[in-house]
C-alpha cells in the first residue's frame, strides 16, 4: 500500500478520514476501523469528527505496507525484542537467555532510544523504567507508545522500581507486563511466551 503524496498537503496538516481513503483508494470506513483500532487520530472536531495528522498517516502507511500488516502474525523469522537498560550485566544477561529464540537489540544510548527503535521494530520492548537519572523512565514510555511506528510494540517493564503506583502508571502509559527485578532466565521467557501467546497462535 502506496500514498501518493498531494502537493496540497504538508506533514503538519489535517485531514479527514474521507481524504486520507481517497488518497490510496479504500473505503471511508478502512480508515475509520484504523482510527479506533489503531488509535490513528490527532484530534476531534468540535462535531466529533477524528482529523489524522498527514504525516503521521504517511507513517502509518509504510509502517504497514513493510511489515504487512499491523498485528504481530505468526511468520518464519525470529521475532524481535528490543531492550532497554542502562546496566551491561542486564542487557548482556537478557540477550544471552533470549537470542537462540528471538532477535535482539540491545539499547546501549539512551538519548538515541526512539531513533534506535524506529529502525529495528521490536515486537517486544523489555524496559527497566529506572534509567539512572539519563532520562525519565515514564516519559521515554510515553514517547515510545506516541510513535506511530512503535505503536504497536509490546512493552514488557523489568524494574528495580517497584511500587504499586510505579505499576499503575506503567499500565496506563502502555505497558503490558511489569515484574520486579530480578527476574531469572525461565520466568524472563515464560512471560514472553504468554504476552506472545495472547496476540498471536504459538
Amino acid at each position: 500500500m502506496s500514498i501518493e503524496e498531494p502537493k496540497q498537503y504538508e506533514d503538519d496538516d489535517y485531514i479527514s478520514p474521507s481524504e486520507a481513503s481517497a488518497m490510496i483508494n479504500v473505503a471511508r470506513t478502512t480508515v475509520n476501523y484504523w482510527i479506533r483500532k489503531y488509535g490513528l487520530k490527532a484530534k476531534t472536531s468540535p462535531g466529533g469528527r477524528y482529523k489524522i495528522l498527514y504525516g503521521d498517516f504517511k507513517a502509518f502507511l509504510k509502517f504497514h505496507s513493510k511489515n504487512q500488516g499491523i498485528k504481530i502474525k505468526r511468520h518464519n523469522s525470529k521475532y524481535k525484542i528490543a531492550i532497554i537498560d542502562t546496566a551491561k550485566n542486564t542487557r548482556d544477561n537478557y540477550e544471552t537467555w533470549l537470542s537462540n529464540e528471538y532477535q535482539i537489540k540491545s539499547i546501549n544510548n539512551i538519548e538515541r532510544t526512539i531513533k534506535d527503535l524506529k529502525k529495528f521494530i521490536p515486537h517486544i520492548i523489555i524496559f527497566e523504567i529506572m534509567l539512572d537519572g539519563k532520562m525519565d523512565g515514564f516519559k521515554l514510555l510515553e514517547d515510545i507508545k506516541n510513535e506511530i511506528l512503535l505503536s504497536s510494540s509490546i512493552v514488557f517493564i523489568v524494574s528495580k522500581k517497584y511500587d504499586e503506583e510505579d505499576v499503575v502508571r506503567g499500565f496506563e502509559l502502555g505497558a503490558r507486563d511489569y515484574v520486579k527485578k530480578p527476574v531469572g532466565k525461565n520466568e524472563l521467557k515464560a512471560r514472553i511466551k504468554n504476552i506472545l501467546r495472547n496476540i498471536i497462535d504459538m
